[in-house]
């Protein structure tokens, strides 16, 4: 699955939940003023909830987070219904969406999964995260279409070539529609609609990587860990995500846990390699999440999944073909 570092980095909304809702009264009495003046103040309220990413990233209130978010999903949609083409409210809806997604409803569904062995619920969480991983997607194609009519459809025919319009200011946004959409084909890989898609992403964040490779400080080498998780039949490498995971940590400082939480549940599982997953589970749970508060809720996420799976690594891993290995050693 894709887990990547693009789910976390959390739009900077919380503190102003308030002024939102005081907004949306707001754009209601102007209503009857004029569409002008309606569509003026959705823009403002909309460049106002687009500011900023720092606010529930540092959070210390994973559950605080959870349920504030919802809210704000919807206010993003409701303003968006008004201000179709304002390019932040789209791009704040597909970084959120993708943000609730993989850092709440993908984690349910490993706990149902792991914790509750409720594998039907597990499935249904899974799929609930897949359309929101879409949904996401859909705006961010939105967002580009406004400089780019007919860039969907290029990426899907040649996406190599497509991506060559994109320049430096688009990288947040490369960002957030190749994580979306990266997501929503790892929690799918059975959906051959959304695997087919996989050489879009691969060039959208290897634009992106061309453009601006240290972008907020390791974010990408961070998602190329799982886009290069996938089977080498797909075009994933373990070496490729290992070289990027080095990256990642290197730029990061070492103080963001996901980088670890990517390479162990993507490579360590997938080559049977124990030692390496509990290594790096371990090294996860000892970053501590004070350590760097901008990314708090991060570490606060990743260190939760460690724990979870360290509690069931005896069903991830093959006890016969350790013991082969133990005995070729």
């Amino acid at each position: 699955m894709i887990a990547i570092h693009v789910c976390f980095h959390w739009p900077s909304l919380l503190e102003r939940r308030r002024s939102s809702v005081t907004g949306l009264v707001i754009c209601v009495v102007l209503a009857s003023g004029g569409c002008s003046i309606k569509t003026l103040a959705v823009n403002a309220l909309g460049d106002a909830l687009a500011e900023g990413a720092s606010v529930y990233a540092s959070d210390e209130d994973p559950e605080l987070v959870r349920e504030s978010l919802p809210f704000n999903l919807k206010t993003l949609e409701t303003l968006l219904q008004s201000s179709p083409q304002n390019r932040g409210l789209l791009l704040s809806a597909c970084s959120t969406f993708t943000l609730y997604a993989a850092g709440f409803i993908a984690v349910d569904a490993e706990v149902a999964e792991w914790r509750d062995f409720d594998y039907a619920a597990a499935d249904t969480l899974k799929i609930r995260a897949r359309k929101m991983y879409v949904r996401a997607r859909n705006y961010c194609l939105e967002l580009v279409e406004l400089d780019h009519p007919g860039i969907s459809d290029r990426l899907r025919l040649d996406p190599e070539l497509a991506v060559g319009v994109f320049d430096l200011d688009d990288v947040e946004t490369l960002y957030w529609l190749g994580g979306s959409w990266g997501l929503a084909i790892g929690i799918g890989l059975d959906q051959p609609e959304l695997s087919a898609d996989i050489p879009a992403v691969r060039a959208l964040m290897d634009r992106a990587m061309t453009l601006d490779e240290d972008y907020d400080r390791g974010a990408l080498h961070a998602a190329f860990i799982t886009l290069e998780s996938v089977p080498e039949a797909l075009g994933g490498s373990p070496v490729r995500a290992r070289e990027h995971f080095h990256r990642a940590v290197e730029l990061s400082g070492g103080l963001d846990a996901s980088p670890y939480l990517s390479l162990a549940t993507g490579v360590a599982v997938a080559t049977q390699d124990r030692a390496e997953f509990e290594s790096l589970l371990r090294s996860a749970l000892a970053i501590d999440p004070d350590a760097d508060k901008s990314i708090r809720m991060i570490n606060i996420v990743s260190r939760r999944r460690a724990e979870l799976f360290l509690e069931h690594i005896d069903e991830l891993f093959d006890p016969v073909q350790e013991e082969q290995e133990e005995d070729t050693r």
